[in-house]
């Protein structure tokens, strides 16, 4: 039974999620983790956490917790972050630490920002937790008593946007580290795992024909090489600039509800996914919660928003969310 359960994960995991970089469900409120150019595009200063429980019942299920920063500077034409995350998978754990720089460039009424990051990487496994057959395999013994293998990444993006609409493109794991656990550097020995580019693209879209009900539209295509594109679309419904709630899909993978609540400093939000593909019957759904504080200069202008773009109809935080 345990082979079973591990081909079965296996598979399911090759076929599905064969991603190295986490997925969030509400990737939307926190795009900045998967594109740099993001950092300051938003208030002058916003902070945001999340915690994903990935595959509930699941044992070894993922669990991803991070946390993020970044703000405006040099008169709104640059923005400067930074974010740390853990991804846990079982015995396997995954640390990122990265600062972001990006430069805008202003139109009338859109702006196109630029970013990139380098980041600092941990890739630990628990050996204790690990079952094996063969005890001499020495790949396998470097991985289990190095324990924890470290090196550096980088990633770059691209947005475009206002307050009616957004284009992003990232690519994250840009430069294709490689973790070496092997001390000796023989080759008989050596245990690596190796990253490869994630290339995201996402667009979003607000309508709406009254400033009390705002729709909120967001669609994201993952590619990694050598796994199916993962593609996700979601839809919130946002009322009096407050309470929001809606849903989406992943295309062969789980459907999804959200709600949330925002606040003149901040903003809550709880999102639900059910698995429709052969996991559902072995996890309870996954949940995730974030919270976001944000600080601006500036004053809102009543139903107009931070008057950013020439034709902006919306409050600034729709650009946000």
């Amino acid at each position: 039974m345990k082979y079973i359960k591990f081909i079965f994960l296996s598979f399911i995991a090759i076929t599905i999620h064969a991603q190295q970089y986490p997925f969030w469900t509400q990737y939307r409120s926190d795009l900045f983790l998967m594109n740099p150019a993001v950092a300051g595009t938003r208030q002058d200063v916003d902070f945001r956490m999340s915690y994903r429980d990935q595959w509930v019942g699941f044992a070894g299920a993922p669990k991803t917790m991070g946390a993020s920063l970044n703000a405006k500077l040099y008169k709104n034409k640059m923005g400067v972050g930074g974010y740390v995350f853990q991804d846990r998978i079982g015995p396997f754990s995954y640390v990122s630490a990265a600062l972001a720089y990006a430069f805008k460039i202003k139109f009338d009424d859109v702006a196109l920002s630029l970013g990139a990051n380098g980041s600092y990487n941990t890739m630990g496994i628990n050996g204790a937790s690990l079952t094996y057959q063969n005890t001499q395999d020495e790949a396998l013994l470097n991985v289990i008593s190095t324990q924890k293998a470290r090196a550096f990444n980088a990633a770059g993006g691209a947005l475009l946007y206002n307050d009616r609409f957004f284009i992003s493109l990232s690519v994250n794991n840009l430069a294709g580290t490689t973790y070496n656990y092997d001390k000796t550097m023989e080759i008989v020995k050596r245990g690596i795992y190796k990253t490869v580019p994630h290339f995201c693209a996402s667009v979003g879209y607000n309508w709406s024909q009254h400033p009390d009900f705002i729709w909120e539209n967001n669609l994201m295509a993952v590619f990694v090489a050598g796994a199916p594109i993962l593609v996700d679309y979601y839809l919130r419904l946002h009322i009096k600039n407050t309470f929001f709630f809606g849903g989406g899909i992943r295309l062969g993978v789980a459907v999804v509800g959200q709600l949330g609540y925002t606040f003149e400093w901040g903003q809550i939000s709880y999102s639900y996914d059910y698995s429709t593909n052969g996991l559902a019957l072995y996890n309870a759904g996954s949940h995730e919660i974030k919270l976001a504080f944000f600080y601006s200069k500036a004053k809102q202008q009543k139903g107009r928003g931070l008057g950013e773009f020439k034709n902006q109809k919306y409050q600034n935080k729709y650009i946000i969310y």
